[in-house]
């Protein structure tokens, strides 16, 4: 038996993902979405029988979209169940009735509920569509035409003349029925000539035995034009033809096909603003970062060495920030994958002890790493998504607590077939939070109070990006709090033992201990003063011969001069970008010298251009040094590129 076609709408994508964890079954096909619009399109184009939707959405409510399927006949018969937090009120049950609910779910949802529930829908959709199938058999039309809204008429196949209409053409269109019988119903149409039931009539496509439906425009009352679609059946010789006014409908897909231009349009600014914001934090970070490496390995005391440590540390939370708001794109597009290697947790919380340490001894805290003895020593697992996590909920902690202790504790719950439950939690004796205020930190930008960010700072981000990453990992950060008394936010995730050991990371390389590439010519086109000392430096202390220039337009001219080993393109320039400039190297100039793209964004769509551009590589500002040695290396191994 063909599977139901289920239609879940919530402006929530929570309360979506709850409903098709409870609805998880062989027999039926869940079509899921936030957008009333969007579900408009979805029960056009597929045989939705069962339609659970939410009353209070923005936009379009509820009651209005079951109201928008009642009024069309291919939507009509679908089965609405409104699912609803508000109160079980006599007059909420009634209003929903009316525009054509048959039943309400309230939340929160019980699974035993609601899958009665669907499964009593579904016998009941299945059995309202056997009804219309047998229907269809039928001949006799008589008293359904009399009283249809829609104007029903039978048609001569060979003239086109009309033989019966019922009286809906008075009101649709505002035309006796007396006075068209004999009159061919192309007559009635704007443009009869190129018609689409013009067309059915002359290839008589209505042959093959099938219900045709065709949109054409007909003329209505003051000859204005009136959006009909139109059912041909072909029975007994006669075609019969339902027309049904569906000048709403018109007005919904004109409204749809707007809002989809919009979000197009929306998606592009949001992708510049994405792009432009990355440039200009991550440009002069690059230089911040890039000046820190070069002090770093200059002659220090300990006091300097420290405050060297403490900048990187400062740019790394800059960082930071900026990679969640990244990341928050990239989930909310699904470009993110979560991507599980070999992991140590002991490790793993050591390593963000070592690094908040400084931020718990300005506040006199007490910071400290508990790691149950159960827990395996190496996991498959996403360590850097964890890491993020954690990092994030300990600087919470550490923020919000004045006094007294944070913990980060790791501990084994169970085995289970998969592996080992693993339980994460980050506990604070902080300012905690009130009841009110806990249904709000998860929300974008959002925190537990209006004065929070004024009190103590802070985008509001990370517990967003911290809630996508842990669900994206099947699972759910929750959070336990009192007002003055502290905060526990706490995950569990299942994990697999994993087949090797990890190793310690390898610490940090100095620039000036690399190897050189001598005798090596370079050219470098990078606009920012600060970002071409630092190359300059860097590429110096390599021994390479690099000449330096401020766009793509002095690029080209010291290519036009003389040749190059490497070249390393900056792709947002003055006059001429990095972009312009390959694609001049590789067309016109013809030059197969390896280029390398340095880029202050880390969006895919940039990276994919410079490659399509003719670059060889690319690499993201801020980096380290070791990394664009590594990139050099590599570039200058292959010589000429492959293009």
């Amino acid at each position: 038996m063909e599977n139901t076609k289920i239609l879940l709408l919530d402006d929530r994508e929570e309360n979506l993902i709850s409903l098709k964890a409870i609805l998880n079954r062989g027999d039926i096909e869940i079509y899921a979405t936030t957008s009333p619009n969007e579900a408009l399109r979805i029960v056009w184009e597929n045989d939705i029988a069962v339609a659970l939707v939410d009353v209070q959405m923005p936009g379009m409510d509820g009651f209005e979209f079951a109201e928008t399927l009642l009024s069309n006949p291919k939507t009509k018969e679908i089965l609405i169940v409104f699912v609803t937090a508000i109160s079980k009120e006599t007059t909420y049950a009634v209003k929903g009735l009316k525009t054509g609910a048959i039943d309400y779910l309230y939340k929160p949802l019980d699974p035993y509920i609601t899958n009665a529930k669907v499964d009593s829908l579904i016998r009941l959709a299945r059995s309202q569509k056997e009804i219309r199938d047998k229907n269809k058999l039928l001949e006799n039309y008589a008293t359904i035409i009399l009283n249809s809204p829609d104007i029903i008429a039978t048609v001569e196949p060979e003239t086109g003349n009309v033989i019966s209409i019922n009286p809906s053409v008075e009101t649709i269109l505002g035309l006796a029925p007396s006075s068209l019988l004999g009159v061919t119903i192309l007559d009635l149409l704007v443009d009869p000539v190129n018609s689409s039931l013009r067309e059915v009539l002359v290839k008589r496509s209505y042959m093959g035995g099938d219900t045709i439906v065709v949109e054409d425009q007909f003329y209505g009352r003051l000859r204005q034009p009136v959006w009909l679609e139109l059912r041909i059946m072909y029975k007994n010789r006669l075609l019969f033809v339902n027309l049904h006014d569906v000048e709403k409908r018109k007005a919904h897909e004109k409204a749809l096909i707007y809002a989809q231009s919009q979000a197009e349009k929306a998606r592009k600014v949001k992708e510049a603003f994405l792009a432009n914001m990355s440039h200009e934090i991550r440009t002069p970070l690059n230089g911040i970062i890039g000046l820190g490496n070069i002090l770093a390995a200059t002659e220090l005391d300990e006091s300097q060495k420290d405050l060297i440590s403490m900048l990187r540390q400062s740019s790394g939370s800059l960082l930071n920030i900026l990679n969640d708001i990244l990341d928050i794109s990239k989930i909310d597009e699904g470009k993110f994958s979560i991507i599980p290697t070999s992991t140590d947790l002991r490790l793993l919380g050591k390593g963000i002890i070592d690094l908040m340490k400084f931020k718990a001894e300005e506040k006199k805290l007490n910071l400290q790493l508990v790691v149950a003895d159960s827990v395996p020593e190496s996991v498959k697992a996403d360590g850097m998504r964890i890491n993020q996590i954690l990092l994030n909920l300990v600087g919470n902690a550490l923020k919000f607590t004045q006094a007294g202790n944070v913990f980060l504790k790791i501990e084994r719950l169970s085995e289970v077939s998969a592996g080992h439950k693993i339980k994460f939690s980050v506990e604070d004796t902080g300012i905690g939070m009130s009841e009110e205020h806990l249904s709000n930190i998860f929300s974008e930008y959002g925190q537990a109070s209006e004065n929070t960010s004024h009190q103590y700072g802070g985008t509001g981000l990370g517990l967003t990006i911290s809630q996508k990453l842990v669900r994206l990992m099947a699972s759910e950060l929750e959070v336990n709090s009192k007002l003055n008394e502290g905060s526990q936010f706490f995950f569990t995730l299942v994990v697999q033992d994993a087949n090797e050991r990890v190793g310690d990371a390898k610490p940090p390389v100095s620039f000036q201990d690399l190897p050189p590439f001598e005798g090596k010519k370079v050219l470098v086109a990078e606009d920012n003063p600060i970002n071409a000392l630092l190359l300059r430096k860097y590429l110096k202390t390599w021994l390479l011969d690099a000449t330096m220039v401020m766009n793509g337009r002095e690029a080209v001219d010291a290519m036009k001069e003389q040749s190059y080993d490497l070249i390393i393109l900056d792709t947002r320039m003055p006059e001429m970008d990095g972009f312009e400039t390959a694609r001049y190297a590789r067309n016109q100039l013809h030059i197969k010298t390896p280029i390398l793209s340095l880029s202050a964004t880390v969006l895919p769509e940039e990276i994919d251009q410079a490659i399509q551009a003719g670059m060889n590589d690319t690499l993201s500002k801020p980096f380290e040094p070791e990394k664009l040695h590594t990139k050099i290396d590599f570039l200058l191994s292959r010589g000429a590129a492959n293009i």
